[in-house]
């Protein structure tokens, strides 16, 4: 593709995106947040597989994040922790980052991830239940159909029924924990989106969560890969980490906490699908029919959507 042929293509590119709604191009940015985001696990198996552990990939992303969602804020001219406010509630949100990622970690100890991460993403559930009490958001029968129909279909992407491991109660406690602070912070960076530039929030959020991850790593030291491969491998998981906040923020300022948790349900399909063109991995019926279930899920959710503004 020569120069012309590309400064075109960006143009047209610009120009599709300039007509669409905030809910439209929320929708989109939320597709291409949660196939960066859906990349990270099949990458970040592979820094486990070279010798790094969880908690170097842990620390190296948050920060990753961090820095780079602080200096993109910077270099638009955006000021981070601007009021005592701001800095009250980017700890909120950064605390509670950091417990939802250390409570899944913890939770692996006891349980095998697919069981944890069917519990994580009850999150979903609980944040519109939350939203629903607080009269911010309306419980319908679609809705609530809907989101189930989605964890269920979540249920058989994952494909837990192979695990031989009974549940454990701490296990369970602390992937529910885990749930539950990501529900709060979607909640919070809900609130914070309304009011402040998202990358902005994004960045006092996850300077917070990197400060508290690093006092968390000294009970457990990073291990560095053996090899350059496994800093590659790295580096993409924290690229590809750092692209799916970017988008997580913008997402949430333009449809909202709840609409950016379920459709973030695509993510655990990217998963999938990656590990199946990266690394080989064989995929069973039941999770093919669960890639359907939560496509066709989120379809008739959005079609529903537009049907009742109209």
């Amino acid at each position: 593709m020569s120069g012309a042929d590309s400064i075109l293509f960006v143009c047209c590119c610009m120009k599709f995106l300039s007509k669409l709604s905030s809910f439209h191009l929320g929708l989109l940015i939320v597709l291409g947040g949660a196939a960066s985001y859906g990349l990270c696990p099949t990458a970040s198996r592979a820094v486990y597989a070279d010798g790094g552990n969880v908690t170097l990939v842990v620390l190296v992303m948050t920060w990753a994040r961090a820095l780079i969602l602080g200096v993109f804020s910077l270099g638009m001219g955006k000021r981070l922790f601007a009021t005592w406010g701001d800095l009250k509630e980017s700890t909120i949100g950064g605390f509670f980052q950091t417990v939802s990622v250390f409570g899944f970690i913890l939770a692996l100890v006891y349980l095998p991830s697919p069981v944890v991460s069917i519990i994580l993403h009850t999150y979903t559930l609980l944040l519109l239940m939350f939203m629903a009490w607080r009269g911010e958001i309306k419980l319908t029968v679609v809705t609530v159909v809907i989101t189930l129909t989605v964890l269920g279909g979540l249920v058989l992407v994952i494909d837990p029924f192979h695990t031989q491991s009974e549940v454990r109660l701490i296990g369970a406690a602390l992937a529910f924990m885990a749930a539950l602070a990501t529900a709060t912070r979607l909640y919070v960076y809900g609130k914070q989106t309304k009011a402040r530039y998202p990358t902005v929030v994004g960045a006092e959020n996850f300077l917070i969560a990197a400060v508290l991850v690093s006092l968390c790593s000294l009970a457990v030291p990073p291990h560095l890969p053996s090899s350059s491969t496994g800093y590659i491998w790295l580096a993409l998981s924290s690229v590809t980490a750092t692209i799916g906040s970017f988008g997580m923020f913008y997402a949430i300022s333009l449809i909202g906490s709840f609409r950016y948790s379920l459709f973030t349900k695509i993510e655990p399909v990217f998963t999938v699908l990656f590990s199946v063109v990266l690394v080989n991995e064989v995929l069973k019926p039941q999770q093919y029919i669960g890639v359907a279930v939560v496509i066709c899920s989120l379809v008739i959710y959005q079609i529903s959507e537009q049907r009742r503004k109209q």
